[in-house]
């Protein structure tokens, strides 16, 4: 059970609030390296820059086991990433503007850049595809070239990290054409074929996000999972404990809907024995979303109050729910 380490503002103190969470009440560190990849010196053999090292330098700590995320798309998981260089998101260098997923440039970059992950990091989990299946909805003549890139490198690291579970998030109101333009014929149909190539079933959910689920979330909403032959994980999840106006809409939540949910989520990972389960924040980061610029703080906005405390680092009713199930004897897969 575990949390990212993002954090509820712009501070080096905010970072230690957030680990100082993990250590109490999880037992798996997440590392989610979502801004960019360094594509010229993966690609090249060169010096990583040093803000992609100070990253990649993170130690879990004792005794809790490390998931790293980390993704070819960019934010809205329709193109390829940004540049990671001296800062994360920037734009990208101009012999990589209009690379093909599955170009020998990418693939050879992206191969390079997992595999420096795993030998400076050594995670326990590492998931080479985040929200995959939205490149299916927003950008489908690109989904090839990504199953290619996806293929060549799950090949790579299992053949030099046979031991080391690989796999693609899958988002889940996509996949079950609960989201805007989706089709969940098209999008089972291929996420089931990329599943051969990927270690586990991995979930992203976060149900308030569509319109199209009832509140409550239903409590057979997850159980389309088990068809996917893998074992199963939940990536990341979260509920919003209040309602959120992003810009025009309202999303709708309130900490009553957030237990019920955590309740639901973790009941049913039990039942079918669930790898592990993160819930993205560990705490609202509302501060942190004031001090951003208006569009991006806009959608920032999405996931504001789905930490388990407040931004005043005041328990939610959740993590009572949490900690039961975190205080139960871990009983491992055979």
């Amino acid at each position: 059970m575990g949390f990212t380490r993002w954090p509820p503002d712009l501070s080096e103190a905010s970072v230690e609030i957030a680990d100082r969470f993990i250590e109490q009440h999880a037992d798996l560190a997440v590392v989610h390296l979502l801004g960019g990849i360094p594509w010229p010196e993966a690609f090249g053999g060169l010096p990583y820059p040093k803000d992609v090292n100070t990253q990649l330098s993170y130690r879990p700590p004792s005794g809790k086991k490390l998931y790293v995320s980390v993704t070819p798309l960019d934010m809205d998981r329709s193109g390829i990433a940004p540049y990671w260089g001296e800062r994360d998101n920037m734009p990208l260098p101009p012999a990589w503007r209009d690379a093909r997923l599955d170009s020998p440039e990418v693939k050879k970059a992206y191969g390079e850049f997992l595999m420096h992950i795993v030998d400076e990091m050594h995670p326990d989990y590492l998931n080479i595809g985040v929200e995959a299946n939205l490149l299916i909805t927003k950008n489908p003549n690109a989904w090839p070239a990504y199953v290619e890139l996806h293929k060549y490198c799950y090949r790579l690291l299992k053949e030099k990290y046979p031991d080391l579970p690989v796999f693609v998030s899958i988002e889940v109101l996509h996949l079950n054409g609960l989201a805007d333009k989706s089709d969940k014929d098209t999008q089972y149909r291929l996420v089931k074929d990329l599943m051969t190539y990927s270690d586990l079933f991995g979930m992203s959910v976060y149900p308030y996000m569509s319109y199209q689920v009832p509140r409550p979330m239903p409590s057979g909403f997850l159980d389309f999972a088990r068809q996917f032959g893998r074992p199963i994980a939940v990536a990341e999840s979260g509920y919003t404990s209040k309602d959120v106006w992003i810009f025009v809409l309202p999303l709708f939540g309130s900490e009553d809907l957030q237990t019920d949910f955590v309740s639901k989520l973790l009941s049913v990972a039990v039942r079918d024995r669930y790898l592990f389960v993160v819930n993205f924040a560990t705490t609202d980061f509302e501060k942190l979303v004031k001090k951003l610029p208006y569009m991006i703080g806009n959608m920032a906005k999405i996931w504001q109050n789905t930490g388990l405390q407040d931004s005043h680092l005041r328990p939610k009713k959740a993590l009572s729910i949490w900690d039961s199930y975190f205080r139960l004897e871990y009983k491992p897969r055979d």
